[in-house]
Parts: C-alpha cells; structure tokens; sequence
C-alpha cells in the first residue's frame, strides 16, 4: 500500500518500483538534457507534495531556477531543489532562464492558470500539481495554449502511476471481477467534509473513476448543508481556499457497459469527521469499493487493496476470506512510468499522451463542477459541460 504523500516523496528520489524496463532514460542512453524550473507559493499552495523535488537525480535534467514570491520560501526552495538560481517573480524567471519544463507547484489553484499560461508562452511544457484548475474555462485556456504552442501538460494524479492502481486496471479490463454492477467511492470526510472534500481529494477520485472505466455520460448529486439543500448563502471559502458548498455530497456518475459510481462525502454524528481510530491506529476513511458479478474489490487507503472471490458480502459455508491484491500477481510496466517526469519526457520525445494529460485533469475538474450544476438544476448534466465557469461563482 502506498498513499500519495508516500509516492510522490519516493517519486522525487526517482523510484525504483516494480518490473520496470531499464535503460530508458540511462546517462548512456538520454540522447537530450532538459532545463527544468520551479514555480511556487509560499503560504499559499507552498510547492505542493513536493514538487518543487520533482527533479532531483533524474540524470538528464537540471534545475536551473526556482520561482517564490516569499523571500524566506524561496531560499529554502533553492536549497531542496538545487536550482541554480533564484527569483522572486516567475515571469522574469521565465523570461531569463527559458526552461524546457516547468513545474507548477502550488497546491491552491487559483494561480494556476496565470502560471501555466506564462510557462507555456516561454515555451516550456508544464507539470502542474492537481487539481488542474478549479473550473472548466481556466483549464480550456491552459489546453488551448499548450496545443497552439505543440506543448505538453502533464497532472499530478500520480495514483495512475501506483502498481495497486495498474495491476486494479488490468484485473478490471481482463474481467476478473465479472461484469462491475456498481462502485462506491468516499472520501476522507475529515473536517473538509463536502465541498472542500469534492474538489481538493475528489478530484484524485474522479480521475480514477475515468481511469479505470473510461469518460462518464452524466452527473446526478446531492449537495446539502445541515440536511437542507444548499442556497447562495452557503457558498464559502474552505479551509484551503477553494470556494466550496455544503456538508454533505452524494453525486452519482454513469459510465458506459451501464456501470454507475457513487461518491460520498458526509457529515456524522459523534466523531465521523474527526481522525477515525481502530485500536491504536488513525485510519483513513478514503477508499472504494467495486462490486462484481464474480469478485468485490475493495480498497482502504489506511489498510490496502483485497478482493473478495464471491459476489456478496453475506458469509456463506464454507467462509471465503478476502485475499489481498498482491497475491494476484504483479504488473509489468516500462520505466517512463516509474516517475512522472520521466513520463512527461518519454510523450515529448515521442509525441504521446502523458499518463494523466492536461486533458484527463480537465475531465476531473468538469466532474466535480458538474455536482454544483446538478444540485442547481435538480437533474442530470451531461458531459462535456456546456456551462464552462464557476459552478458557484457564476451561476449561483
């Protein structure tokens, strides 16, 4: 079991992770060296889950600046990240220093947009932490600019990476579990619980949706604050600044080979959105469930992946006992998808999409917004989104 957190600080020391193919990207076999920058945002989005190490020891780059408006940040950024030089304004980095890549860091997207499109005029391609953006119209012009400029945009949804996630997809497209008759996802329902949930961990969730069964048809949700149905007067800003609504969200997505997900987030009584504790352990409450005509595949974020060989969750005699994942086996996957710049590189050298392109992230951000644009309306909303800007913004 690996969590995010845990990937992404392996990740920065370049990983070595299972069956991987070597020699892609040796000092013998990198035919191009890139010059990678960093922007980010002390106090407001930092540098992310690290990416301001995204770089270091990747043998064919090198970290020629590092971008903070934070004075004090900055210096600790430079020393992280062993960048070169130093700014306190990403444009005249990006202006001097001409980068190939650029990772844009902050965690908050607000600035994400104004950043990536900056990177982009320079002529750098962009890794850019999730979520892309907050809401559709800001990640169209991001992916419009990138296309113009033949650039790619590359999005931390690093789970599609992780060899639990692969080795997930591979069992679902082979059929092991039978036809998925349903999915049930939640998150973390911590003191984020709702909207703050929905768009700073949901959107890791609804990429996995679409990783794992392809683009949904629609959205129908439930947003309620205090169990009544959310009005303009319940819009506010999170925890982390993220303009968010309600309490509780329940929002269903309908996939083609009629496979539906669910995603919940709720508030409960007594101690449900507080640090769940089982013994002497903190668990955490994000997880999914997948149910199949044969098998049921579950996955607990704090306990790991098992699969169940039976379609019910009812013992039956004699017991079946949940087996976990790794005794399935393993996968077997080349070494540009041992790292997400690696990956990044191996589709600009070879003009492919990167594992979670600019366009998948923008499909993740279109399926958070349309739970607002559900609620509103009270019915389904097809997708793509017609309705590009903010779904509490602009049209609440």
């Amino acid at each position: 079991m690996t969590s995010r957190r845990a990937f992404i600080k392996k990740t920065a020391g370049v990983l070595s992770m299972t069956a991987v193919t070597p020699g892609v990207f040796s000092p013998a076999a990198a035919q191009k060296f890139y010059r990678a920058a960093v922007i980010g945002r002390t106090g407001r989005g930092n540098f992310g889950h690290g990416h301001d190490t995204i770089f270091n020891d990747l043998e064919n780059v090198t970290v020629v600046a590092v971008a903070d408006e934070n004075p004090d940040g900055l210096k600790n950024a430079a020393q992280r990240s062993g960048a070169k030089r130093s700014y306190l304004d990403f444009h005249e980095m990006l202006k001097k220093e001409k980068p190939d890549i650029v990772s844009v860091a902050p965690r908050q997207p607000d600035c994400h947009r104004e950043m990536a499109l900056a990177a982009i005029e320079a002529g750098a391609h962009v890794y850019i932490e999730k979520p892309l953006t907050e809401y559709p119209a800001e990640a169209d012009d991001i992916l419009a600019a990138a296309k113009k400029k033949g650039l790619k945009v590359s999005v931390a949804h690093v789970k599609r990476y992780m060899d639990q996630f692969l080795l997930m997809k591979k069992l679902l497209d082979q059929g092991y579990l039978g036809d998925v008759l349903g999915v049930r996802f939640q998150g973390k329902q911590d003191s984020r619980v709702g909207g703050e949930d929905l768009i700073v961990l949901g959107s890791h969730d609804m990429d996995i949706m679409r990783f794992f069964f392809g683009d949904p048809r629609w959205c129908f949700a439930s947003v309620t604050a205090d169990g009544r149905d959310i009005t303009k007067q319940d819009i506010r800003k999170g925890r982390e600044p993220y303009t968010v609504a309600g309490d509780t969200i329940r929002a269903d997505y309908m996939f083609d080979n009629n496979i539906q997900c669910r995603w919940c987030s709720v508030k409960g009584s007594e101690n449900w959105n507080q640090s769940y504790r089982h013994g002497d352990k903190s668990l955490s409450k994000w997880g999914f469930d997948i149910f199949g005509s044969k098998r049921i595949l579950s996955h607990q974020e704090s306990i790991g992946t098992y699969v169940l060989d039976f379609p019910f969750i009812t013992p039956v005699d004699p017991p079946v006992q949940w087996r976990a994942l790794e005794e399935l086996g393993n996968v077997t996957k080349p070494d540009y998808l041992s790292h997400p710049i690696r990956n990044l590189i191996y589709a600009i050298e070879n003009d492919t999409k990167p594992q979670c392109s600019g366009e998948d992230a923008r499909w993740a951000v279109e399926m958070v917004c349309a739970v607002y644009h559900s609620q509103r309306k009270k019915a389904q909303i097809p997708f793509p989104l017609e309705e590009r800007g903010h779904p509490l913004r602009d049209y609440y």
